[in-house]
């Protein structure tokens, strides 16, 4: 879906409901094309990391700047007003947005190259492949799960693993 603003589009991967217009979970990626504001997404925190380009300053105001490398998570609060920046022409970016009110959250990147559990442990497990193949899922594909899965590599595979837990405030 293309912004507002031009400045770039989202395809989301997996949505979860709540209540009302809010949802409980939200990853996303993101074509980033020119620097501008970002969306704001009140209760939530968020997390991202670029999957592709040079990388990205986001400005924070107060909370200070944010530099986001190539797959490294980096966590901020949807409250806040930021600007991204971008260091050097467009890029794609994988975005982790989680009610904070009614879930705690986690995102990481892996290289798989040999079987790994992953433990779920009463909550949501997303699991994005970027590049690679598992037996699971290949490349671009999303796997979302409530139970512990064992990912068997076929090739070196770059995944995004995304976890959501009910938060001790609900």
């Amino acid at each position: 879906m293309p912004w507002r603003n031009g400045g770039g589009t989202t395809t989301e991967l997996v949505i979860e409901p709540g209540d009302g217009d809010r949802f409980r979970f939200r990853a996303s990626i993101a074509d980033v094309k020119e620097s501008g504001p970002f969306s704001r997404f009140e209760g939530y925190d968020r997390h991202i990391m670029i999957v592709e380009g040079q990388g990205m300053t986001l400005a924070c105001g107060l909370h200070g700047d944010i530099d986001l490398a190539p797959f490294t998570p980096r966590s901020f609060s949807g409250d806040w007003d930021v600007t991204g920046k971008l260091h050097a022409g467009p890029v794609r970016d994988f975005n982790w947005i989680v009610d904070r009110d009614r879930a705690r959250s986690e995102l990481d990147v892996r290289i798989i190259d040999v079987p790994m559990k992953v433990h779920v442990s009463s909550g949501t497990c997303v699991i994005h492949v970027f590049s690679g193949s598992l037996r699971e899922a290949t490349a671009g594909e999303t796997i979302v799960t409530t139970e512990d899965i064992e990912l068997t590599p076929q090739a070196t595979t770059r995944a995004a693993i995304a976890y959501v837990r009910a938060s001790s405030r609900t």
